[in-house]
């Protein structure tokens, strides 16, 4: 091999190092996403931020079933309503907190609040998919209204 193929292997290699340092480095530092953050509350006793006390009364699962999060964050993802916003399972990074109660075939129930616990929309829907969509329509209006402030 070259000294001249050497070399450019060796800063190459040199870049992409130092890329991925300044990448970590702004995801350490929350910098990585701009867009608002929805958290999938898992059940009743998840509150809704990290310094509030006061839980929320309802539960994601019906009759004892487990809640159905993981399909709850593959519509997140799926929907196109949804693609201006983040998931993510830390509740500390959220801007939104999304519940979603099951009827057990009497369709689900939904809730949304912002980042201080206040229910900014709820409503009910005969798919999980119905009621994702409608709470990401709901985000997008409080988006467009009163804006999320970011965390720093």
């Amino acid at each position: 091999m070259s000294r001249s193929a050497v070399r450019t292997l060796l800063f190459l290699s040199l870049f992409a190092l130092l890329f991925n340092l300044s990448l970590a480095h702004a995801q350490s530092r929350g910098e990585h996403n701009s867009r608002p953050i929805i958290y999938v509350m898992p059940n009743a006793v998840t509150p809704p931020g990290a310094g509030d006390n006061s839980p929320v009364v309802v539960d994601s699962s019906h009759n004892g079933k487990e809640p159905q999060v993981a399909k709850i964050y593959q519509e997140l993802q799926r929907r196109q309503e949804c693609q201006p916003f983040a998931e993510n399972m830390i509740r500390e990074k959220a801007d939104y907190f999304l519940l979603l109660q099951h009827g057990g075939g009497k369709g689900n129930r939904w809730a949304l609040s912002d980042r201080t616990g206040n229910v900014i929309a709820s409503g009910d829907s005969l798919t999980v998919g119905g009621s994702v969509k409608a709470a990401c329509l709901a985000i997008g209006k409080d988006v467009e209204q009163r804006g999320v402030a970011k965390k720093n």
